[in-house]
């Protein structure tokens, strides 16, 4: 299978995080949830679960959360564990591409966990994908200085990894972070890698 780009699937995932109601009989068959159990964490925004023809990568769409042994990636990891270990999810796929993890919008009953796992302060949102709400809530976990935002210095994700091939990145300063300055990095870095 190729590339599978679905905009009613987030258009969906959206309206159930705002509460609102879509009846699946209004979406067409390929864009409704998939059922899953979660089997395992790999790391803050990974989890390996079992779907009904086999198992299957997860990569939560949206956040982008810290390396296991990066500053704040065990307790990331430890708070998706701790929140679906075990848990029948519904997937809504963003990308399906063969040989890659799966990017899903990962639901817990009605509960986005992409944007737990953000306002918690567990994770970044993804600044290569679009999610306004994901900036603001990122912001918002920011001031109350929840999960990894209780320390005083950050390295993002994208920058660790990057930092990780080349001792001489450049580590962009995100303590005065916005939600409007979020939105505005969306799809401008090149520089991120899974």
């Amino acid at each position: 299978m190729g590339l599978l780009t679905v905009g009613p699937i987030m258009r969906a995932a959206a309206a159930l995080a705002c509460g609102i109601s879509l009846p699946f009989t209004a979406m067409p068959l390929e864009n409704r949830a998939i059922a899953a159990v979660v089997t395992s964490v790999i790391d803050g925004d990974t989890i390996k679960v079992q779907l009904s023809e086999g198992p299957a990568l997860v990569r939560l769409a949206n956040i982008d959360a810290p390396e296991p042994i990066q500053a704040g990636g065990g307790g990331a990891l430890r708070a998706l564990h701790a929140r679906v270990i075990g848990e029948d999810v519904s997937l809504y796929v963003v990308e399906r591409d063969p040989g890659r993890p799966i990017l899903a919008v990962v639901f817990l009953g009605d509960e986005n966990v992409n944007a737990w796992m953000v306002k918690q302060g567990h994770a970044w949102a993804d600044r290569r994908s679009p999610g306004q709400d994901y900036c603001v809530w990122e912001k918002a976990a920011r001031s109350l200085r929840r999960g990894l935002w209780a320390e005083k210095h950050w390295v993002a994700p994208w920058d660790w990894r990057m930092l990780q091939r080349d001792p001489l990145h450049f580590v962009t300063d995100y303590s005065h972070a916005s939600a409007a300055g979020c939105l505005r990095e969306i799809g401008a870095n090149p520089a991120f890698d899974d």
